[in-house]
């Protein structure tokens, strides 16, 4: 990873560096490929084999002819969440001032695991703490409320959960809901990314295959893991040119990350 960009993500594991290969390529890959890939990582081929058959088990991945593996379409909800990333933009509906409520109070705690899960969900939907045990987002998404329920459910929201719309909250109430998010933090956020991507983008040409493989790999799955934390809040509460900006580079470098993969794969490997 080149220095300059001041950004040195984490080294993904296994199984996630097989899910990001194989949810990019979009076919069916060869163990042999994923085994070269995994090296370029780092990774051992035991790490990488036992990665694969893990996915296996889980639903992620399926076994796809001799020594080949796909990854699943219909997978875990998160996978899709993760992989659907491109789309996010147009989940977005114009507002009408109701709120996506969620109250959790009866969730219990004692299950790490779980309680984990229903965490996860909601930050990936967007969702703030107004009281204790009353999270809110506003309903601008896609479906509304029974599709927000059921993407939610599939995410690892609680059982316990209650999930409704709300509106008509007094004015101070109403202040701090739309107060939750700390837009221009987002947005100064948004704006880093935009310009460690570009940067990284302009040079990938000049570094050496490997190099600008590793780069290209490590530095867009923080990018992406950054952009999906948006809440995608609604024009009236967050400008989204910083957030679309980014979308649209992140976008744009992906693909050239893809284009380089795929040569490196094709040649057999060769640096």
């Amino acid at each position: 990873m080149d220095k300059s960009c001041n950004v040195v993500p984490p080294r993904p594991s296994g199984p996630d560096l097989m899910l990001d290969l194989l949810m990019a390529r979009g076919q069916a890959l060869p163990a042999s490929a994923l085994l070269r890939a995994g090296a370029l990582l780092g990774l051992g081929e035991t790490t990488v084999r036992v990665s694969l058959t893990r996915l296996v088990a889980q639903g992620k991945i399926a076994r796809h002819g001799r020594g080949s593996y796909q990854a699943q379409a219909q997978g875990p909800s998160l996978s899709r969440t993760v992989d659907g990333w491109r789309l996010r933009e147009s989940r977005r509906t114009p507002w009408q001032g109701r709120w996506l409520a969620v109250h959790d109070a009866a969730v219990p705690r004692s299950d790490k695991t779980r309680w984990r899960h229903h965490q996860l969900a909601l930050g990936l939907r967007g969702f703030a703490m107004l009281e204790q045990g009353l999270l809110v987002r506003p309903d601008n998404l896609a479906g509304g409320l029974a599709v927000q329920r059921e993407e939610l459910h599939a995410l690892g929201l609680s059982g316990s959960a209650l999930m409704f719309l709300a509106q008509d909250f007094d004015e101070a109430t109403l202040a701090r809901a739309r107060a939750l998010w700390d837009v221009r933090a987002l947005q100064s956020a948004h704006r880093h990314w935009l310009g460690v991507v570009q940067a990284s983008h302009a040079r990938l040409d000049g570094m050496p295959l490997p190099s600008a493989l590793r780069e290209s790999l490590l530095l867009g799955r923080q990018a992406i893991a950054h952009l999906l934390r948006d809440p995608l809040l609604p024009e009236e509460l967050m400008p989204s040119n910083a957030r679309q900006a980014l979308h649209q580079a992140l976008r744009t470098y992906q693909d050239k990350a893809l284009e380089l993969w795929l040569r490196w794969l094709q040649d057999g490997g060769a640096s």
